[in-house]
């Protein structure tokens, strides 16, 4: 069987009913060896690279019930797979953990999503690129030209580029424009996304899964809380499980069709009406809240890539 070692945040802060990678894990379970790769435990020594790992066995998500087993020291390079799923914020440290899994890269292991590819794109801006639709947007580290992009466009949305789960997003009112608070914004996240309101959030945000190049045809309709506008489950929203509308396939092909050539295994789209905001290419979640045996299907292509990569 083929040894899959899995780099993410501390397993004992994850919650096991709703995370995506520990679901992806157990799916694997019996049909290779799953290894957790202790986090702080990274060593390159300019010609391989190490790191601890221990044997996981996955007992019951409902009951968070586990066993890690047989911690040793190994080259990673010994792993057929690493599968990265390590949480933003994508800071120094963020980057410089990709660097090494880039240079295990480099010595021809698979390491999932490919790190080359996670150094290359931020997720929001990738949004941007890949939607056919444009929602009017500028990045900048500029309290000035935001002040004047919204005089523009009315309404609009601040982000933080590199954080996750909608963590920093404010809605940016026409009419109670703060210059002060504006600049403390940009101080406190020195570049940053600003976009035009979109009215349509109110219908929901859509989270689309692809994996390998396959499109999940079951999507997860996030809907913000009362009051609210931020659809992310991790801020209290609810959600609906959908079918894609057709419409929208050409594009979602074309987009997997991109992120498999770029190395990009396993990814969530989201759209917000016809406008895609972002495409989460580091720990795209909703495995779980999707279900309908979409763990092992991810579980089984992951294992069809390996193959693949080494045959």
């Amino acid at each position: 069987m083929y040894s899959i070692g899995i780099y993410m945040d501390p397993i004992e802060d994850v919650d096991f009913t709703k995370d995506s990678t520990i679901a992806i894990a157990k799916s694997l379970q019996g049909k290779a060896n799953i290894k957790i790769i202790e986090p702080d435990s990274l060593t390159y020594n300019s010609t391989d690279i190490f790191g601890n790992i221990y044997d996981l066995k996955i007992i019951s998500l409902k009951k968070k019930k586990y066993v890690l087993e047989k911690n040793k020291k190994i080259n990673l390079k010994n792993l057929d797979c690493v599968f990265f799923r390590k949480d933003p914020p994508v800071n120094d440290k963020y980057i410089s953990i990709l660097q090494i899994f880039r240079e295990l890269e480099y010595q021809n292991t698979l390491v999932i999503n490919s790190p080359e590819s996670l150094l290359m794109y931020n997720e929001k801006v990738l949004g941007c690129q890949l939607s056919e639709k444009k929602i009017p947007t500028i990045v900048t580290c500029s309290a000035k030209k935001i002040s004047s992009f919204s005089k523009i466009h009315g309404d609009i949305v601040l982000k933080p580029m590199n954080m996750m789960a909608g963590q920093g997003v404010i809605k940016l009112e026409k009419f109670n424009e703060n210059k002060k608070s504006i600049s403390e914004y940009i101080n406190k996240y020195k570049v940053v996304m600003a976009q035009k309101y979109l009215n349509e959030i109110e219908n929901g945000d859509n989270r689309i899964i692809i994996y390998n190049g396959v499109i999940e045809n079951n999507i997860l309709t996030r809907f913000p809380p009362k009051g609210d506008f931020i659809a992310n489950l991790a801020n209290g929203g609810d959600f609906k499980i959908k079918k894609i509308e057709r419409k929208y396939l050409p594009t979602l092909k074309r987009i997997a069709s991109y992120l498999n050539y770029h190395g990009i295994f396993f990814a969530g789209v989201d759209m917000i009406g016809e406008y895609i905001t972002e495409i989460n290419i580091t720990s795209p979640t909703g495995i779980q809240q999707i279900g309908n045996g979409l763990s092992n299907r991810i579980a089984n292509e992951i294992l069809k890539k390996i193959k693949d990569y080494y045959a």
